[in-house]
């Protein structure tokens, strides 16, 4: 076992120590404390989650709690949560929320451009990130962008969007079940091509489901459209679908479903922390050989430059490497569900992303690590990062913010997040 190995491990066991005290903190002993700890077990659902029962259907499968077979998993799988049960008060911050001006972006901690972008809903949106796919566009004005396993070992985007103007997003893909949590955390309009069937109850019944777009569906699919260039170099037709942004917030302003949302839980700090570790050159092997991930930083830009697969990752619109002011590496509970993205082959397992309750991180910014905690207490609640006592905010460089979602050990796709100061 090498040291970084060794180093998030430390984390876990920390992590779990910090949950045991909260149960006794709030009073909440249950028998199965097991499943709160950020092991490869099931984790219950934040306490206010609302998910309406699912539909019964005899053209549309709904996904059941039985454990997937999957080929050649080392783990022993577990069935993806539905239930809402308590969740137990993490131990309180030892700062109060931060009180931003109001010409401060909310999740990034920049000055915005016009104050009047604030007046606006989040929006999230779904973005492919296949090799034929590249380059996207829309990328570096996204104030957050979660990567995530997908299914077979390959990743794709969501991006949050509300404090930079952008004109064309994609190409745009389907939604998986990590959308089921972002829109929730962010009180995010969710733009997105369609869902396999499996997931299609759990989306229509999803209690943000008034603020969906969903081009598949027909549901405001006016936000969107096929980019016919695209069409006429061969380019397969599902990666051909933009998101129109300034569509999807005219169509919430029509809905009256476009007011500005309290976003107070990110911190920023331009003053880089204590504490940190060199760490100039970060390494995330997920599985698809075309979507190996490093970031290298830049002392010049004062952020990190993202590859994929060996080559820069650059933007569509300007050619430009894409950079990261902040980058994060969550490590999570992974799940193979019995929903198939590939119906009706049934290969590939859609990944369940257990992201409520707390488990370790690295938050890497100013070219040093800080490893610690993220914690999602309920289910409105953004992701919060917090050093290693759980007590104290680490703060994120004012700018963009890449969070890389990575399994913990047990799931199939688990694999090691380095770092090192090698640029």
């Amino acid at each position: 076992m090498n040291k970084s190995r060794k180093r998030i491990m430390k984390v876990v066991v920390l992590a779990t120590t910090l949950l045991g005290v909260a149960l006794l903190v709030a009073g909440c002993h249950s028998s199965d404390t097991a499943s709160l700890t950020p092991t490869p077990t099931k984790t219950p659902r934040p306490a206010d989650a609302r998910m309406p029962a699912l539909p019964t259907s005899n053209s549309t499968p709904t996904a059941s709690a039985t454990p997937t077979s999957v080929a050649s998993p080392t783990a022993t799988e577990v069935s993806p949560t539905s239930t809402p049960t308590p969740e137990p008060t993490l131990p309180p911050l030892g700062d109060a929320w931060p009180t931003l001006e109001p010409n401060l972006c909310p999740l990034t901690g920049m000055e915005v451009s016009d104050p009047a972008l604030l007046e606006r809903r989040p929006l999230a949106i779904k973005i492919q990130n296949a090799a034929i796919s590249r380059p996207q566009y829309g990328l570096p004005q996204a104030d957050i962008v979660y990567e995530h396993l997908s299914e077979a070992g390959i990743t794709r985007f969501t991006g949050i969007y509300l404090c930079q103007d952008v004109d064309k997003i994609g190409s745009t893909r389907s939604a998986r079940f990590i959308d089921l949590e972002i829109p929730a955390m962010y009180k995010s309009l969710l733009a997105f091509s369609g869902t396999s069937a499996g997931l299609y109850p759990k989306f229509l019944n999803a209690d943000f489901y008034d603020r969906e777009f969903c081009y598949g569906w027909n549901l405001h699919s006016e936000a969107f459209y096929r980019d016919t260039e695209l069409r006429e170099q061969g380019i397969p037709i599902e990666h051909t679908l933009f998101a129109d942004p300034d569509k999807i917030w005219e169509i919430a302003d029509e809905l009256d479903i476009n007011q500005p949302q309290e976003l107070r839980d990110m911190h920023f700090s331009q003053d880089t922390p204590e504490g940190g570790m060199p760490a100039t050159h970060i390494h995330i092997p997920f599985p698809s050989s075309d979507m190996v991930v490093d970031y290298r930083y830049n002392p010049e830009l004062g952020a990190y430059l993202r590859w994929d697969a060996g080559e820069p990752h650059v933007d569509a619109a300007t050619g430009e490497q894409i950079a990261a002011t902040n980058v994060v590496v969550v490590y999570a509970t992974h799940v193979d569900t019995d929903i198939y993205e590939d119906e009706p082959r049934r290969n590939h397992p859609s990944v369940q992303i257990q992201l409520w309750g707390t488990g370790p991180a690295v938050i890497f910014r100013d070219g040093q690590a800080f490893e610690g905690l993220w914690a999602r207490p309920q289910r409105g609640d953004m992701l919060v990062f917090r050093d290693l006592t759980g007590q104290i905010p680490i703060p994120l460089k004012p700018g963009n913010i890449w969070i890389e979602l990575v399994p913990l050990e047990g799931h199939r796709w688990a694999f090691e997040a380095t770092w090192d100061d090698t640029e």
